[in-house]
């Protein structure tokens, strides 16, 4: 029996498609590799508690003096996150200047174009983006599109994986999501 040349075609893509995937996983990166070069901002994409909290963390540890939270959902206030993330000592302390909330974003690609107008706004020529870690390879890759001239730390934010469907899944979206941004922008 012969393969028809649709088939071997067929084949030969998925086997390409799934390997991609392997890659993909891979890529994720496993630890920080900068996790102490201060920038001039702090900008954070929204998507879990833990990825804001690190944000105030690393302005607290003085890694930036600005911190930008983006996509963040209109009924939520500063104030508000704060209050998620520390006590009310750390509260009381915070200086409201450090923070800016964007409420403009909604996917990825609008985080990059919500953060370069405050970075433009600000004058900031680095800053640090915290995201997930198996989200950190398409968000870094949008934000050099999208602002070729600012130097960007990649600071994934880490959760203990428990290997699920739910996060396997998590992971295959993105990884259809990076190739529609690598291939379509």
């Amino acid at each position: 029996m012969t393969l028809h040349p649709f088939r071997y075609c067929f084949g030969l893509l998925l086997l390409i498609w799934l390997a991609g995937f392997g890659v993909f996983l891979e890529s994720i990166p496993q630890k920080i590799d900068d996790p102490n070069t201060p920038t001039d901002a702090i900008v954070v994409l929204t998507g879990s508690k833990g990825r804001v909290q690190l944000g105030f963390q690393l302005i607290r540890q003085g890694l930036a003096k600005k911190l930008f939270i983006s996509g963040v959902h209109p009924d939520v206030k500063l104030p508000e996150l704060l209050s998620h993330q520390y006590s009310k000592e750390v509260q009381d302390t915070w200086n409201d200047s450090k923070t800016d909330l964007g409420y403009q974003a909604q996917n990825t690609r609008g985080n990059a174009k919500e953060a370069q107008a405050w970075i433009q706004q600000n004058q900031i020529h680095s800053i640090r983006l915290v995201t997930h870690d198996y989200h950190i390879k398409r968000s870094m890759m949008l934000f050099r599109r999208q602002m070729p001239g600012i130097t960007l730390i990649p600071h994934p934010f880490f959760e203990k994986k428990n290997w699920s469907i739910k996060t396997l899944l998590s992971f295959w979206g993105e990884y259809h999501k990076f190739l529609r941004d690598f291939i379509f922008s």
